[in-house]
């Protein structure tokens, strides 16, 4: 779409609203944050596309949630468990507590990696959209795709590492 057409911004947000939101809310885990972001997201998604030709309103509204969901953990808004909602059986306390404990390292390790690999870390794990998919939405080659996402996994995989050996 060209910066000249209007978007319809009402189809706009009722076609994309749940999946911005499902993105915030797999980062953060709290319906409130993940509203907040998604209210950030379509605001800025209307500033950037009177300076930006959108080719693609999902890869372009998925990216503003996966950036500002990311910008939301770095500044230490707090936010409720990143795995809980994966959990298909129901833990004991001291289960939850190793659950909450681990969502915590990996939500903090995850806002600490460079904004491109947490990107291609969070849209290829909590997203489980493709490499070309983030490739498109990201308007970045496969190879750069992969090469973040190599990168993404071994820091994280080392700094759990090492906070398994230190806790």
């Amino acid at each position: 779409m060209n910066r000249e057409t209007a978007p319809d911004w009402p189809q706009i947000v009722e076609s994309h609203s749940r999946r911005v939101f499902a993105v915030a809310m797999r980062i953060l885990g709290s319906a409130h944050d993940a509203e907040d972001v998604s209210q950030e997201v379509f605001l800025e998604a209307y500033r950037l596309h009177a300076t930006t030709d959108v080719r693609s309103w999902t890869g372009l509204l998925v990216r503003l949630a996966t950036l500002r969901s990311l910008d939301w953990v770095r500044r230490g808004r707090p936010t409720a468990e990143l795995l809980e909602q994966d959990c298909a059986f129901p833990l004991d306390p001291a289960g939850e507590l190793i659950q909450r404990e681990l969502a915590d390292a990996l939500r903090a390790a995850v806002g600490r990696l460079p904004e491109r690999q947490a990107t291609v870390f969070v849209m290829t794990h909590f997203e489980e959209m493709t490499r070309e998919e983030i490739a498109e939405s990201l308007n970045v080659s496969l190879e750069a795709v992969s090469t973040s996402l190599y990168k993404a996994r071994q820091q994280l995989s080392k700094e759990l590492n090492v906070q398994r050996r230190e806790g």
